[in-house]
């Protein structure tokens, strides 16, 4: 039996990642509201540096890198949150985006870290000259290591080196293999001992990278600013630090130089470190953002997220209402910060999947796959199929290679011998990065060859695909699919459930609330006493949200008690759906 024919746990899996509530979880990242400081409204705070109009933190975070990456200016940043309210995972989101852009692995340089490292670094040095030395460290340690990178910026980090250095020095830190333990400490001793002046230093380096290649850009994410608090004397040296820094960009460069940088931690250690020096106060106006702790329309989308794989997942299976309704009943504190309302909702969730869901596997897909990866196989395929000498197999579901479970194969057959080959997934809820984890690792293991001439083909199928998630799979070549979910509504507690493999779909007389058009939903609210302003209402709060629930629809549109009891009987009727 292959691997993967068995009892499914990507839902499992990503009820455990958001149950431990740290760092960054792709599979639940939302669009967080973004407005100007002072302005009113909900929403997180920050302003733009390139002075272009941004909406949500997605918008904010690109700005910033096309400010920086296409533009070429200097981005200085502070993100200050509560704990628990998304900064690290801001931070990481970041260093995510620069991934997604293949010009962004050849073209530039991202180092993250957080300052408690260098708490444990020894040495008598003030603490700005280890900061220092640290950034300068792993900025020689990716131009000399990162294969991304093109031979010619590596020689560039060589020279500058040698020009320093002794070339038996500049052999042992080229030729090292561990970061911590191999090159650090030698990179940091002869450094300090050659007397040159770090800041010069670093400038030098960005000037003869760039002199090379114009569009190279230095990132630089560091965390954890909280752990200074302590030690009062590294955050003078600190800020004294990047203030000279700031401040050496806009004379030497005039702040036209491919260079970002974020400085992250708690919103109190955040502005008293700005707060101590007045003219580092002043040069850094607009380069706060201020994340908020967690809004409750932010935190019913997260819940919505969750649900609806949990809806894709297992609709159609035996107990599904029993346990929709306790998923349904869920309460939460609504003053929880994203961390806490994270971990408790998923450990909710968690419990009720265990108990009625640990033995099910998750439901296939019941749309039309096989149709739609025949018809991508004979567009990215035409220009051989128009030759008589090729032909398309027939679409097998279910195909076993190397041990995988391919929901959907085809071949392309020159004189009926394969010379190329498409391999289909298809979920029936949104993508979870652990799909595409999975994916990529088959494909590895059949040997898939997306540059081949004619080339192997990869698709996904699902309702929908996170955007970070999206561009990933743009850059393993692997095409994403966009396809309605099928599945079954659910039946009321109080009658007769499915048997555990029903998989009938939606009656056709169902109305999607989420789809529908303005002529369909009047149709749908047809006898509730909803008016059609209400109705616009809705459509205009469908462009920022999906409903899967009635709570969320009341509670936006402010639906009456017996408004949501005719929505419910419609609900058990099967007349709507979400």
């Amino acid at each position: 039996m292959p691997e993967d024919a068995g009892k499914k746990k990507f839902i499992k899996d990503f009820l455990q990642q958001v149950k431990g509530g740290e760092g960054f979880i792709e599979d639940i990242w939302i669009e967080r509201v973004v407005r100007p400081p002072g302005s009113d409204g909900e929403g997180s705070t920050a302003l733009s540096l390139s002075m272009r109009a941004i909406s949500n933190i997605t918008q904010l975070l690109e700005d910033d890198l096309r400010y920086t990456f296409d533009e070429g200016y200097f981005a200085f940043r502070f993100v200050a949150a509560a704990l628990g309210s998304g900064k690290t995972s801001l931070l990481t989101y970041l260093h995510e985006l620069t991934k997604t852009q293949r010009n962004y692995r050849s073209l530039s340089l991202v180092v993250r870290f957080p300052l408690s490292d260098l708490l444990r670094v020894g040495g008598d040095h003030n603490f700005g000259i280890k900061l220092y030395c640290y950034i300068l460290a792993h900025t020689f340690w990716k131009l000399l290591h990162n294969q991304n990178l093109s031979p010619s910026v590596k020689e560039v980090a060589k020279r500058i080196l040698s020009d320093l250095l002794e070339r038996s020095r500049v052999a042992e830190l080229e030729s090292a293999k561990n970061f911590k333990i191999q090159f650090y400490p030698k990179f940091n001793k002869y450094l300090v001992d050659s007397g040159v002046s770090f800041e010069d230093f670093f400038f030098y380096v960005i000037s003869e990278v760039a002199a090379l290649e114009p569009a190279f850009t230095f990132v630089y994410l560091t965390d954890e600013l909280d752990h200074l608090q302590e030690y009062p004397n590294y955050i003078l040296d600190t800020r004294s630090l990047f203030k000279a820094l700031i401040k050496g960009v806009r004379q030497q460069f005039n702040s036209k130089v491919n260079l970002l940088i974020y400085l992250v931690g708690t919103t109190d250690n955040v502005k008293g470190f700005i707060a101590g020096d007045i003219i580092l106060e002043s040069i850094v106006d607009r380069a706060v953002i201020n994340l908020h702790k967690g809004y409750s329309n932010e935190l019913e989308t997260i819940r919505a997220k969750i649900d609806e794989r949990i809806q894709g997942a297992y609709q159609a299976y035996k107990n599904f209402a029993k346990a929709w309704e306790e998923i349904k009943n869920i309460r939460l504190n609504p003053t929880n910060n994203l961390r806490k309302f994270c971990q408790d909702y998923a450990s909710s969730v968690l419990e009720i999947h265990e108990r009625y869901f640990n033995e099910a596997p998750e439901q296939l897909f019941e749309g039309n796959a096989r149709e739609l990866v025949e018809a991508q196989c004979r567009t990215k395929w035409a220009s051989y199929l128009s030759k008589s000498a090729y032909t398309l197999s027939a679409v097998s579901t279910t195909t076993v290679l190397s041990g995988h479970a391919f929901d959907c194969y085809v071949e392309l057959l020159h004189n009926r011998t394969s010379v190329a080959r498409a391999f289909g997934e298809a979920k029936n809820y949104e993508l979870l990065s652990g799909h595409l984890q999975t994916f990529e690792r088959w494909l590895s293991d059949i040997n898939f060859k997306p540059d081949a001439n004619p080339p192997d083909l990869a698709f996904m199928i699902a309702p929908s695909c996170p955007s970070l998630l999206h561009r990933k799979l743009e850059l393993k070549n692997i095409q994403f699919i966009e396809s309605e979910k099928v599945f079954s509504i659910p039946t009321p507690a109080s009658t007769a459930t499915p048997t555990p493999d029903s998989t009938s779909a939606s009656p056709p007389t169902a109305i999607n609330i989420n789809k529908a058009d303005k002529d369909r939903l009047i149709v749908a609210f047809k006898g509730t006493g909803i008016k059609q302003t209400t109705i616009d209402k809705l459509i205009n709060l469908r462009q920022r949200k999906s409903y899967i629930r009635l709570e969320g629809l009341a509670s936006d549109l402010k639906f009456t008690d017996a408004v949501r009891k005719k929505l419910q009987e419609k609900l058990n009727k099967a007349e709507i759906c979400f």
